[in-house]
């Protein structure tokens, strides 16, 4: 194959464009003990090294502690992920802990059972513990909140240690 007379120079400019350079680069420390590093020859009092342009382009080190920059950001979101995962767990069991406790409620097969005269030991075995409780200095209200199966507020008034009223209304 063969170039053409016009393509001929422009094939051979851009390979001599593209041909790398090498220059030598020049270490020298000036007389406030700065180090430079320079491709350009340095004055004639500063005595200078010539350095490989291998170890030039692999950068210089320095005594001088680096930025942390992206190669951190790694290193420093672990940590911080964790700690907001412990946060986040944390918060979630104190909300888990300010939360009412579900209403057990009181099925009519087990409210059918209490009768009035029967003793505070008596009713919780066959109730259950109530919903709230209200003590007071001659009686005791036991609610238990209506459920989604039991849609009944009970109340049952002890006076006494004895089962003396009981109250159930439909509330939904």
């Amino acid at each position: 194959m063969r170039l053409s007379a016009e393509l001929a120079p422009a094939v051979l400019a851009s390979l001599l464009l593209s041909a790398p350079v090498h220059a030598d680069v020049y270490r020298w420390v000036d007389e406030d003990g700065t180090v430079n590093y320079s491709t350009a020859v340095p004055h004639e009092s500063a005595k200078a090294s010539v350095i490989g342009v291998a170890t030039a382009r692999g950068g210089f080190v320095s005594s001088d502690p680096l930025p942390c920059s992206a190669r951190c950001q790694g290193e420093r979101l672990e940590p911080q992920l964790a700690r907001r995962q412990l946060a986040e767990a944390q918060a979630y069991a104190q909300r888990v802990e300010l939360m009412p406790a579900q209403p057990r409620g009181l099925d009519f097969r087990r409210f059918v059972s209490i009768q009035e005269g029967m003793s505070e030991g008596e009713l919780l075995a066959i109730a259950g513990a109530p919903d709230l409780r209200q003590r007071d200095r001659s009686f005791d209200l036991y609610t238990y909140m209506p459920t989604s199966a039991d849609p009944f507020v009970t109340t049952i008034t002890l006076l006494r240690g004895r089962v003396h009223d009981l109250d159930r209304v439909r509330k939904f």
